[in-house]
């Protein structure tokens, strides 16, 4: 069980210049040599700011077969439910996706958070690859 990051956690994106109307976040995270996932992982993958509302997400990735959540650090399932992911894609689609209006949405981030993969179950020894989250959130002035 660990919490990883990419870099774009690193880099305090979005850039403040780009923080007003429509922004779209791009990250990816791949295990590196002799790592494997492990339930209980959590992968950090965008910063959200205070006040940006997601109204659109889409994560692919994986190898090997695992339960995995998308969510935040308040709630690990809040944009994707536990789904099977592997080297397939998410519940038999290769990109799984929310869009506004769904259940989930809208949620407004009262602090600064990160949309994280929440690994629940491992069901096989090796699991390897990587995971791809493009993320597109309103911001006001």
């Amino acid at each position: 069980m660990a919490t990883r990051t990419t870099t774009a956690t690193d880099a305090g994106s979005p850039t403040k210049g780009l923080r007003v109307g429509l922004v779209q976040v791009t990250a990816q995270y791949s295990y590196g040599a002799g790592l494997s996932a492990s339930a209980g992982d959590v992968i950090q993958m965008v910063n959200v700011p205070k006040g940006a509302q997601v109204v659109y997400l889409a994560v692919s990735g994986g190898s090997g077969d695992m339960l995995a959540a998308v969510g935040d650090g308040i709630d690990p399932d809040r944009y994707i439910a536990y789904a099977t992911m592997g080297s397939a894609g998410t519940s038999g689609a290769s990109v799984r996706t929310i869009i506004l209006h769904s259940a989930n949405v809208p949620y407004v981030y009262s602090a600064d958070d990160t949309i994280d993969i929440d690994i629940s179950t491992v069901s096989v020894g090796t699991i390897t690859g990587g995971f791809h989250l493009t993320a597109i959130f309103a911001m006001d002035a």
